[in-house]
């Protein structure tokens, strides 16, 4: 018989994901949301996942990058739904509720809460300038159509935050919460945007739901 090929597992897989990759991330995001960037180890990670700490090197090359892919993933999915409704002819209050709802949503349904991790000192460290670009430029698609709603007004700040606040909504269990195929944004989601109006005094629009159920669909 001949030798085993590849990188094997120390054990059977023990994380949620359907790749390695997948369960590295979770094993990682658990770790760094309970006790931080600092003292979790690489080879705690690959502890957590079952495999070996050389393994886990070939699907990321350092616990930094790691780290980077866990803070861009709250991140680029809005980014990229920002860029489909700046060619959206729907009015400035429904692009706004749905980035909104989107941005909430992005941090409410993982297992973990990796919005955490935005308040750690590491999150502050140069090395992450590519993720301290993306927050920079979602913050900002954020500012500019609250403009659109309310002009040159301080309040155009609060639904960006308002999205984000999520974060202190919710607990870190590692249970994901269960998504109801006939309404698949959570109701913390749709407060949150539906607040994101009420700050600027804009109309909720009517089918505010139903558009951006639709837009993250195509997404």
């Amino acid at each position: 018989m001949g030798k085993h090929v590849g990188r094997p597992r120390k054990n059977r897989p023990r994380r949620h994901g359907a790749t390695a990759r997948e369960e590295i991330l979770d094993a990682s995001a658990e770790l760094f949301t309970r006790q931080g960037f600092a003292t979790t180890s690489t080879h705690e990670i690959a502890e957590a996942v079952g495999m070996r700490q050389a393994s886990l090197y070939y699907h990321f090359p350092s616990k930094t990058e790691i780290f980077l892919t866990l803070l861009k993933s709250t991140v680029v999915p809005s980014l990229e739904l920002a860029e489909k409704l700046a060619d959206s002819p729907a009015s400035a209050p429904q692009r706004l509720w749905s980035l909104v709802a989107a941005e909430a949503q992005a941090l409410l349904v993982p297992r973990w809460n990796v919005g955490r991790l935005y308040q750690l000192p590491v999150a502050n460290s140069e090395e992450y300038n590519a993720y301290h670009q993306a927050q920079a430029d979602l913050a900002r698609i954020f500012r500019e159509i609250a403009t659109e709603i309310v002009g040159d007004d301080p309040r155009a700040e609060l639904p960006f935050y308002l999205a984000q606040s999520v974060v202190e909504m919710r607990a870190n269990d590692g249970t994901a919460p269960e998504i109801d195929p006939e309404q698949p944004l959570l109701a913390q989601a749709i407060m949150v945007a539906d607040a994101a109006l009420d700050v600027l005094h804009a109309e909720l629009p009517d089918d505010r739901i139903a558009h951006t159920v639709a837009l993250l669909d195509q997404h």
